[in-house]
């Protein structure tokens, strides 16, 4: 009977179906339970989701009230911003000022005669190009031009360019002095006649004007032939001026200040005045003011950003009476703690504030029943201009020095809030070279070369510009400019000052950084260096004249100095950085550190969003319930189909038992038909 193929013979009944309607009874309320368990994971899963999605929101409208600057914004405002704009810095001086602009700055430009072409050869030699302020009238109305003197800017390099036969064109010249990058761009200009070399200093300012000297290989290096077609100094002015180099003028309530670029940072402390451009006798009115508009938008989008956190969470934990029915995740314990955490810290008070300040409520930020938050905009207005430092204290971690000379620049984790005295004990100073007597003021093959080391970074070949100079203060601005336009030093972003000290008739090499890895030290000179410039090999660590750091104590204990920055090492305040701005010693009054709310609220959103946060570990959880369900399903699967098979076994072998009954009944009756006694009764 095993071979029956279909089920049903025996009994008529339909066994297939009557297995799956067994099979399926005994599957559903199983499979049914298996469901809505998925079902609520997963619309847990997806509440988290929502949860975390509205921390997420909550977190970004923090980043802006954790950092200082954000509630040190200036406003700067001008009646006519085509002449002149204005913007201000934190520590901006505020008032209304009236602005004249008299002058703008610009740079000096200067043009060759004309060439042929671009690949017209021009000449070989040394080109020598130095910025300063250039005293030269140019021609006028048949009246020759006078090139009067030329005084070297110290604080620009020097350029000195070898012409050879592979750059000897005006091209190849154009793109030597482009390649220096020195601080004066080179462009060929076709005006119709020909094609000229333009040369234009990359910064405006009547003491960035060029003068170039020329070397030239033909052996006449004033003439108007061969490189010396170049020539623009007092030995030889062959370039025309295109423009010459000028200061900006302005007039600041009728005082007039001078600067060398068209943005003025220096004129007014923290204010940057960008002109735009010059009408003499016309008055622009400008202002600077605090922008506490800005900060209050941030406080109410923070405000804003947490009540929405605030309804996503009643909307998932709370209980609606009129359904009567609860959120899906009321009463977890990951949301209900993360929240009322949360709410902890906005009602706390800021350690290390002092004052009416110290909790969100002195600003007019109070929590409701509902658990939102609300503002009263007036009085968060007041507590601004009143004194928007302790509004941002309640924020943003801030030091608070009572020095002006101190300047709070930062922190670590480890720093406490509190109050800390300062004690100074040393300020930090620069290293500096003083080298050996001046005995001539002339400049030579035997003394024109030398080697310096800056704050441990050594310099290629410096070489001065051969010539008798006109005095000490000239020749130290060749000094300082040769200097700091070599290109190791400029890569490290190490300079120096050069100073005459005509006292002790000496020059003073100062390296420009602080602190004790601010060293100046002569590794190599010329033949005759030392006994005519002073220029003797020796360091500024040698004869103790080496940069020291800051030194003193922050809270009572020993801080650590670099430079001008003191940190705490120690204690409470451990972290905590100052800049010494100045060179006082002594007492220096207190700084009172705090940390504000946005930091710690960041801790709790951390702890909860993180990926090792308490949200990832609950989803996680719940991620492998579903696999679990999953595996749940195959197993009853498997099992429905061991049920199915056992089953159709045991009805296809009744069916078939059913058959044979069938089978044997059917033979009885005909035999018993057979039987003499069945025909007789017939009869």
């Amino acid at each position: 009977m095993a071979g029956i193929t279909s089920t049903g013979l025996g009994s008529g009944l339909n066994i297939s179906n009557l297995v799956s309607q067994l099979v399926q009874a005994e599957r559903t309320p199983i499979a049914a339970r298996l469901d809505r368990q998925e079902a609520e994971i997963q619309s847990k899963i997806s509440s988290f989701g929502n949860f975390k999605s509205a921390l997420s929101a909550f977190r970004d409208s923090l980043s802006a009230l954790k950092n200082l600057s954000s509630f040190q914004k200036i406003s700067g405002t001008s009646s006519d911003s085509d002449i002149v704009s204005v913007s201000g810095e934190s520590n901006a001086d505020l008032g209304n000022y009236k602005i004249e602009v008299k002058q703008l700055a610009q740079s000096h430009a200067l043009a060759t005669g004309y060439f042929a072409s671009a690949d017209a050869v021009v000449g070989t030699g040394t080109l020598t190009l130095k910025f300063g302020t250039t005293d030269y009238t140019p021609p006028s109305d048949g009246v020759p031009g006078s090139y009067n003197g030329f005084t070297q800017n110290p604080d620009r390099g020097t350029l000195t360019l070898q012409i050879d036969s592979s750059n000897n064109t005006l091209s190849g010249i154009r793109d030597a002095i482009n390649n220096a990058k020195a601080g004066v761009t080179a462009v060929i200009v076709n005006d119709g006649g020909g094609a000229r070399l333009v040369l234009n200093s990359s910064e405006t300012g009547a003491a960035n004007s060029l003068q170039i000297s020329v070397a030239d290989d033909d052996g006449n290096s004033t003439d108007t032939s061969g490189l010396s077609v170049l020539s623009f100094s007092a030995a030889a002015v062959n370039l025309q001026q295109t423009q010459a180099a000028l200061d900006a003028k302005i007039a600041i309530n009728g005082l007039e200040v001078v600067s060398a670029s068209n943005t003025i940072k220096d004129a007014l402390k923290g204010v940057t005045f960008d002109l735009q451009s010059a009408q003499p006798g016309k008055i622009v009115n400008v202002s600077i003011s605090e922008n506490n508009d800005e900060i209050k938008k941030l406080i109410e989008e923070f405000v804003k950003s947490f009540n929405e956190l605030a309804k996503t969470d009643q909307a998932l934990t709370g209980y609606d009476a009129a359904r009567k029915t609860g959120g899906i995740l009321q009463g977890d314990p990951t949301v209900r703690g993360g929240m009322a955490q949360l709410r902890s810290e906005l009602a706390r008070f800021i350690q290390g504030l002092e004052g009416s300040t110290k909790t969100l409520v002195d600003i007019g930020i109070r929590t409701e029943r509902d658990g939102t938050l609300s503002v009263d905009g007036t009085k968060l207005s007041e507590a601004l201009n009143a004194d928007r430092n302790s509004v941002a204290a309640l924020f943003a971690p801030i030091g608070r020095p009572t020095d002006g000379g101190i300047v709070y620049s930062g922190h670590t984790v480890d720093t406490r809030p509190g109050t800390y005295a300062v004690h100074i004990t040393q300020s930090a100073t620069q290293g500096l070279l003083n080298a050996g007597a001046v005995n001539s003021l002339v400049v030579d093959a035997d003394n024109d070369t030398f080697k310096i080391k800056v704050d441990g970074v050594l310099s290629g070949d410096i070489t001065l510009t051969q010539g008798t100079y006109s005095s000490h203060e000239a020749l130290a601005a060749e000094i300082q400019s040769r200097i700091n336009g070599d290109s190791a030093l400029k890569a490290k972003g190490v300079s120096v000052g050069v100073n005459y000290d005509n006292v002790n008739n000496r020059f003073v090499i100062q390296s420009k950084s602080y602190g004790s890895e601010s060293q100046v030290e002569i590794t190599q000179v010329d033949n005759n260096s030392e006994a005519t410039l002073g220029l003797k090999l020796g360091s500024s660590l040698a004869d103790g004249t080496g940069g020291k750091d800051v030194a003193g104590s922050i809270g009572g204990l020993e801080a650590t100095g670099k430079g001008q920055e003191l940190t705490a090492a120690a204690g409470d305040a451990q972290g905590l950085k100052l800049l010494i701005a100045d060179t006082k010693t002594g007492d220096r009054g207190v700084v009172g550190f705090s940390r504000g709310l946005i930091e710690r609220l960041d801790k709790v959103l951390s702890g909860l969003l993180d990926d090792k946060g308490a949200l990832k570990a609950r989803t996680d959880g719940l991620e492998k319930r579903l696999e679990k369900i999953q595996e749940s399903r195959e197993l009853l699967e498997s099992r429905m189909s061991d049920l199915e098979k056992r089953l159709l076994d045991r009805f296809n072998r009744m069916d078939a038992l059913l058959g044979q009954f069938q089978a044997i009944s059917s033979y009885l009756a005909q035999q018993l038909a057979t039987l003499p006694l069945a025909n007789q009764n017939k009869k």
